[in-house]
């Protein structure tokens, strides 16, 4: 696929993510981007789905994970079903090539709260958006750079080479903006404290663990999950607030952007700290629950996620 299918393996383990191998192939990704470019989107997105079609057929551990989250929004999923979630996954990370080159010619961005965002911009104030693996951050990414605003994307890059290459590749300067959590080397956190005080927005994804990072286990979707406990950490540090971002797919190429205050600021302190992580990634689930509803073939986790 074209983000990645690193996440289609069906892991037992927390952050098993991130051990998978990325599918996708940068001859791949480039035939796409010539079909588009020659015969447009409405083919680009068939071939898509073809890929799709192979995907749900023969990636069992992808298929059984899809199925098991979809019988938590769907009453009694079908293979169309799995088959709808993986094509909208595909046709999500094609996009994001897509808006990451300023190519957006048949695609439709809709927003709602980013008067927020316009406000931190104004203010010159920093913030954390807090999103997850749901519908489309990079389109995002690209309305704020459309009103001026500086986001930068905060994330584990292990298993994703060949997409992040492929980006700066058709987007010079897409890396720039990019800042890798690397557990053994800490100077991502003083890169992410450098952008807040230069009043930018740092955004990173709070449905995925690994790494060795915290987790707190919260109420979603009718089980008990872990969430990462990292953004909040950060946001305490750095004393500034969270905004939730959510960028969902509504299909033929539209997507609905979605911002929304979380925390306008995060005090932790030692004696209190677990019990208010607890109560912030509570919240973020619950938040996200919501969302997911909306659009639920938009949330791209194909691997095991509830304990």
């Amino acid at each position: 696929m074209v983000e990645t299918m690193a996440t289609t393996g069906l892991s037992p383990e927390r952050g098993g993510w991130l051990r998978k191998p990325e599918r996708g192939t940068i001859v791949g990704i480039r035939a796409l981007l010539a079909a588009h470019r020659v015969f447009g989107r409405r083919f680009a997105v068939g071939l898509l789905h073809v890929v799709a079609l192979y995907y749900a057929l023969f990636a069992t551990g992808a298929r059984a994970a899809s199925r098991d989250y979809l019988r938590r929004v769907i009453d009694e999923p079908r293979f169309v079903d799995v088959l709808r979630h993986i094509a909208t996954f595909a046709v999500c990370s094609f996009d994001r090539i897509l808006l990451a080159a300023g190519r957006l010619e048949g695609l439709t961005i809709e927003r709602t709260g980013d008067h927020h965002l316009r406000a931190l911009h104004d203010a010159r104030k920093g913030a954390i958006l807090l999103g997850a693996h749901l519908g489309s951050f990079e389109a995002l990414r690209a309305s704020g750079d459309a009103e001026g605003l500086v986001v930068n994307v905060l994330a584990h890059f292990a298993n994703a080479r060949k997409i992040i290459a492929m980006l700066a590749a058709v987007a010079p300067g897409f890396d720039a903006r990019v800042i890798e959590i690397d557990p053994d080397a800490p100077h991502w956190a003083l890169k992410v404290a450098e952008c807040v005080a230069n009043g930018e927005l740092v955004a990173v994804l709070g449905d995925r663990t690994g790494l060795g990072q915290g987790t707190a286990t919260a109420d979603f979707l009718g089980g008990r999950a872990e969430f990462p406990t990292g953004p909040y950490a950060l946001a305490s540090v750095l004393r500034c607030p969270i905004y939730l971002t959510f960028g969902l797919y509504l299909g033929d190429g539209r997507y609905a952007l979605h911002c929304e205050p979380f925390a306008e600021s995060v005090e932790l302190p030692r004696a209190e700290r677990s019990a208010r992580i607890a109560v912030l990634v509570q919240r973020y689930a619950t938040r996200l629950e919501a969302y997911v509803r909306r659009a639920p073939h938009c949330w791209f986790n194909f691997y095991r996620f509830w304990s």
